[in-house]
């Protein structure tokens, strides 16, 4: 999908980027400087080269593209001031290069696809409607897999008041969320009153010890008791304690991974970096 914004990606950078160019040192030359470029003639030599045609320095493409797109706007301006047939067709015929160079650029894009695959992971990022919808699916799956997987090691505990109204809500969705993936579930209530859908524990002033003030609050407890994470507090959906579970899944992971000393790569280029 990203090849097909950049033609307009293009055109708005062209049309817009005029407005960062001084046309005050121009300005002497009048209103018209723009028509007086000497064009710079290819050699015969190069002319067929790729190769040689698209060698250009940074800072020669950044002064082609303003030249480019201060003239576009000049030439828009001289149109809606002086609305003339000859104005018209003027800005038409230098928007007609606008739009052939972002075509070009579009073919190019698509020809470095087709030349270097590695580029383009239709695999891992797919573009049509039936492959993200596929990949969709698999990755709801692999995640359901994993969130089962720490349903075997981890157990969820809720904190909750039996005149909260969230804890009322948040119960049955805990329950469904449990049943599904297979979650023990246990409740601890602030007063000790048993809870209507989950095995409640007797634990006076567990929740203040822990410093839990807020309810409903999910805690999980792995099951050799070395590990204890709040899940997540309030009304929530869910799809929610889904997202909250992968995310403590790739902290665990993260944990079992050591962490290299010094960055292995640069976002600076080498040339950049010299």
């Amino acid at each position: 999908m990203l090849h097909k914004i950049l033609a307009p990606i293009f055109i708005i950078f062209i049309i817009f980027s005029a407005s960062a160019s001084d046309f005050s040192n121009e300005r002497y030359r009048g209103w018209y400087w723009f028509e007086e470029k000497t064009p710079v003639l290819p050699s015969k030599d190069n002319d067929k080269d790729p190769a040689v045609q698209s060698k250009i320095t940074s800072p020669q493409a950044k002064a082609e593209i303003e030249q480019f797109a201060k003239e576009l706007e000049d030439l828009k301006f001289m149109m809606l001031a002086r609305p003339s047939v000859e104005n018209v067709k003027a800005y038409r015929d230098k928007e007609k290069l606008m739009w052939t160079q972002a075509m070009t650029l579009h073919e190019a894009w698509d020809m470095t696809n087709l030349l270097y695959p590695n580029q383009r992971d239709l695999i891992n990022n797919p573009v049509n409607v039936h492959a993200v919808k596929a990949k969709r699916e698999l990755v709801r799956s692999q995640d359901g897999e994993k969130i089962k997987q720490l349903a075997k090691e981890f157990d969820l505990v809720l904190f909750f008041d039996p005149n909260c109204t969230y804890c009322k809500l948040l119960s049955p969705v805990l329950a469904s969320f449990g049943e599904q993936y297979g979650f023990n579930i246990e409740a601890i209530s602030t007063t000790n009153v048993k809870h209507e859908l989950f095995k409640t524990a007797n634990v006076q002033g567990l929740a203040k010890s822990l410093g839990i003030t807020a309810f409903p609050t999910v805690i999980a407890i792995s099951h050799d008791e070395k590990d204890a994470f709040e899940l997540i507090r309030g009304y929530v959906s869910i799809s929610e304690l889904e997202e909250y579970s992968l995310l403590m899944i790739r902290h665990l992971e993260s944990r079992k991974t050591p962490k290299p000393l010094t960055p292995t790569t640069s976002l600076i280029s080498n040339n950049e970096a010299s």
